[in-house]
């Protein structure tokens, strides 16, 4: 990795307008998955404590109605998800690349984000996605339950950082917001990214890893973006050790308590 040492500020948007689901709604009297304490603390403000400690950061918006400190602006919730990463976008002072961090990683560290910063620096990418190895996330949380995904290089879990283009996310909403709507139906899906690449996704779970490589998956959604995608694997488990059922509090706060 490079020097960061004269590397400008980057703005990081916090996405944390997920309601909180029933159990947790009617545990912790919160409205929003963000306010949900871990070991006395809202769990969004380890979120953003992590961001405020990091010398590659600058200014911070929080997406959600939540209360919370060391944040520059506060933006009310937009409503899904991909409302809240283009309203998080459209609201940073930028022509160039944003951070975007969800609210729901508390154990997330000012050097993973630091080192996250570094390696996607390193690249041109106009989107970059982090993503954590089985066996990374597995050495440091042992026991975490994670979606993992086989591919040629390896098998991987994304991450819930990424550091994006605001262009690309602002002239890409509509079609960000088709593929979400298409992403349980594989009609829908073939239709937007192609039966090949579905065809080698489904082979490469079922059958044989080698089907799909992460240069093909970068390439072809890259290619309906028009944008250069990177995945970015990251050896801070951190990065992708989300908090959003009641039985991850427990285990987070066992995990914090270590750190």
């Amino acid at each position: 990795m490079s020097d960061t040492g004269n590397r400008a500020a980057i703005p990081a948007v916090v996405l944390a307008g997920a309601p909180a689901e029933p159990e947790m709604k009617a545990k912790y009297s919160v409205e929003y998955r963000a306010e949900v304490p871990i070991a006395g603390k809202a769990m969004a403000q380890y979120v953003i404590d992590a961001l405020r400690d990091s010398p590659h950061v600058g200014n911070i918006c929080v997406i959600g109605d939540i209360r919370c400190d060391g944040a520059d602006r506060i933006v009310p919730s937009a409503g899904s998800l991909i409302e809240n990463l283009v309203a998080g976008v459209k609201s940073v002072e930028t022509e160039g690349r944003v951070l975007v961090v969800t609210s729901d990683i508390p154990m997330l560290t000012s050097e993973a984000i630091e080192d996250f910063i570094a390696r996607c620096a390193d690249t041109d990418a106009d989107f970059c996605y982090s993503i954590i190895s089985k066996e990374t996330n597995e050495t440091r949380f042992p026991g975490m339950k994670r979606t993992y995904a086989r591919l040629a290089e390896g098998t991987f879990t994304g991450g819930n950082v990424m550091f994006v283009s605001r262009k690309l996310i602002i002239e890409n909403a509509d079609l960000i917001r088709e593929l979400m709507a298409a992403r349980k139906s594989v009609i829908r899906l073939a239709r937007i990214i192609g039966m090949r690449f579905l065809a080698r996704a489904v082979i490469a779970q079922t059958l044989c890893a080698k089907a799909l490589t992460l240069r093909f998956a970068e390439q072809t959604v890259g290619r309906i973006l028009k944008a250069k995608l990177k995945a970015v694997e990251t050896p801070y488990a951190e990065i992708g050790a989300d908090v959003d059922k009641p039985e991850h509090i427990e285990f987070a706060e066992a995990a914090l308590s270590r750190m």
